[in-house]
C-alpha cells in the first residue's frame, strides 16, 4: 500500500478526458499515478473524499484507492439524550392511558 500525499483534477487536452493523479510515496518510492474519471463532477467528489478523510492509501496491485475516516467518540452525552427521550415517551404512553380510562368513565356515566 502507498500513501497518497495530494490529488489532482487534469483535463486532458490530448486525449479530450478528465483525470485524477495521485501523488503516492512508501516502500521506498515515489510515484504519481493518473485515472481517468467521467468528468469534473467525479475528479471533484474523489478529491472531497481525500479531503475529508484521515488516511488515504492506493494499492498497487489490486488499484484499489481506500479513503480512511475517524468518528469522534462520543463521551455518553448521547446516551444520556437517548435515555431521557425514551422516558418522554413512557410518559406519552402514560398520559394516553390516562386520557383512554377518563374518556371510558364519562361513556359509564353517560
Amino acid at each position: 500500500m502507498l500513501a497518497i500525499h495530494g490529488l489532482k483534477c487534469i483535463y486532458d487536452t490530448g486525449a479530450r478526458g478528465w483525470a485524477v493523479e495521485l501523488a503516492l510515496s512508501g516502500e521506498g518510492e515515489e510515484a504519481v499515478r493518473r485515472f481517468d474519471v467521467d468528468g469534473p463532477d467525479d475528479a471533484e467528489m474523489l478529491i472531497e473524499a481525500f479531503d475529508e478523510s484521515t488516511s488515504s492509501s492506493f494499492d498497487p496491485a489490486t488499484g484499489e484507492i481506500v479513503f480512511a475516516y475517524e468518528y469522534a467518540e462520543l463521551d455518553g452525552d448521547e446516551d444520556e439524550d437517548d435515555e431521557s427521550e425514551e422516558d418522554g415517551d413512557e410518559d406519552e404512553e402514560e398520559v394516553a392511558e390516562d386520557e383512554t380510562s377518563e374518556d371510558e368513565d364519562k361513556k359509564v356515566k353517560a
